[in-house]
């Protein structure tokens, strides 16, 4: 694998981690403005230990999928058998993530808009 492969690695990451932190702020705010968390593995999460632990736990899942596509990383430039295909699977999953996350966020942002009443 060459280097551009392993920047777009972390070019997928990076925006999983703004993404990742655009959920937040926006869940942050919808719940300021009374809105009620609708993923219960989220609402869950806040139940147990606020927004502390919803960062926490954001974090964490973000760490887990960059060691993840790193490690990947490393076995494709040590040629381990079938390690182009644990990254392609990994770096994908990211990918997906990213994107789904990224709708759920602008779906957000127009519903903090209708509790806010701001055009």
């Amino acid at each position: 694998m060459q280097g551009g492969g392993f920047r777009s690695s972390f070019v997928w990451i990076s925006l999983l981690g703004a993404i990742e932190a655009m959920d937040i702020l926006t869940t942050d705010v919808g719940r300021a403005y009374g809105a009620v968390e609708s993923m219960p593995i989220s609402a869950a999460v806040m139940s147990q230990g606020g927004m502390a632990l919803f960062i926490v736990v954001k974090l964490a899942l973000v760490a887990a999928g960059a060691i993840a596509v790193l490690l990947a990383a490393i076995w494709v430039r040590n040629g381990r058998p079938g390690a182009g295909w644990v990254y392609f699977f990994t770096l994908s999953s990211i990918r997906v993530t990213s994107v789904a996350l990224a709708i759920v966020s602008l779906h957000n942002a127009v519903l903090l808009q209708s509790l806010t009443g701001t055009a």
